[in-house]
């Protein structure tokens, strides 16, 4: 966690989760493998939904004219009434990744009977971090529009690493969602995120030639950490909220996560903490493709719940 006084820690390895894993140990460079593991799984299971159990999707554009903010939706043509709806933000530190690679989840809500919404965003140097954030609110707001257009009976959203630092917003900007949308809201999943952005945004290795257009005092601006957090009774205290993180993560990564879902908690949201031991931050996404495996059925569960 931030301490200014301290000079021994190693920033750069509690900030790259790929220094944090124990599998492929076998290979030269661990940290390399389990990168182009993540890449060669994630972009498979995308091409699966088609060729494999042939899921339909919609390309869809929330904002922009010529650039990313883009988003697919996956159905199953055969669930023709109102369904809900599951929407994705995937990570990659605001600079990396697309929804070619964030697909995994998919198979399993959709045969689950829901309508999932797999999004992409501009990235950074493209956009600064602050205007990322602009623009990220702009997308709830198409959802929740979207949402009233196609009839959807409830609304999920996931967010992983960087995310789950995005979907964080959801929260944040209450006043632009009116209280009858946030009662539509069922469930939020907040996977292995990054919430306090003081430490970060320094390293070259993680911000080069500071992309994201932060400096010591905006940074505070942009950190989930810092934000007030107070639930209206009547719409967000209803909503379940899950801060999961990876037990092969970071002292950092595993602790931010702790302290976000106690200030949720806090801040008189329905928030729990999870744990998840066996996982690191690249598998415990890859295997959401899985519909027995502990992170799906988590998922499912909470779901369930959230009904």
């Amino acid at each position: 966690m931030y301490n200014p006084q301290e000079k021994n820690i190693d920033l750069v390895r509690e900030y790259i989760p790929s220094y944090n894993t124990v599998r492929f140990q076998d290979q030269p460079d661990p940290r390399i493998a389990i990168l182009d593991n993540f890449d060669q799984l994630t972009k498979q299971h995308s091409k699966d939904l088609i060729t494999k159990y042939g899921i339909k999707v919609h390309n869809l554009r929330y904002g922009g004219s010529d650039d990313l903010q883009v988003v697919d939706v996956f159905f199953n043509e055969s669930v023709s009434e109102p369904s809900p709806l599951f929407v994705y933000v995937h990570g990659g530190y605001w600079q990396m990744l697309d929804k070619s690679g964030s697909c995994s989840m998919v198979a399993p809500l959709v045969r689950q009977g829901y309508r999932v919404a797999v999004m992409d965003y501009n990235k950074c140097p493209t956009v600064t971090l602050p205007q990322l954030l602009e623009q990220f609110t702009e997308f709830l707001l198409w959802t929740f529009d979207y949402a009233e257009r196609t009839q959807t009976t409830q609304i999920h959203f996931a967010g992983h690493s960087a995310g789950a630092h995005l979907l964080s917003q959801l929260l944040h900007v209450p006043a632009l969602i009116s209280e009858e949308r946030r009662r539509k809201v069922g469930a939020l999943f907040f996977m292995c995120g990054v919430y306090d952005l003081r430490e970060l945004w320094q390293l070259e290795e993680v911000n080069p030639n500071n992309i994201f257009g932060l400096n010591a005092e905006t940074v505070k601006e942009v950190s989930p950490m810092f934000w007030p957090w107070q639930a209206d009774s009547s719409s967000w205290s209803n909503v379940q909220l899950h801060v999961i993180v990876a037990g092969h993560e970071s002292v950092t990564f595993i602790e931010q996560s702790r302290i976000f879902a106690r200030k949720l908690q806090e801040g008189g949201f329905n928030a729990t903490f999870k744990l998840f031991d066996s996982y690191d931050h690249f598998d415990i996404f890859e295997e959401t493709v899985i519909d027995n495996s502990p992170i799906t059925k988590y998922l499912l569960d909470g779901l369930k719940k959230a009904h």
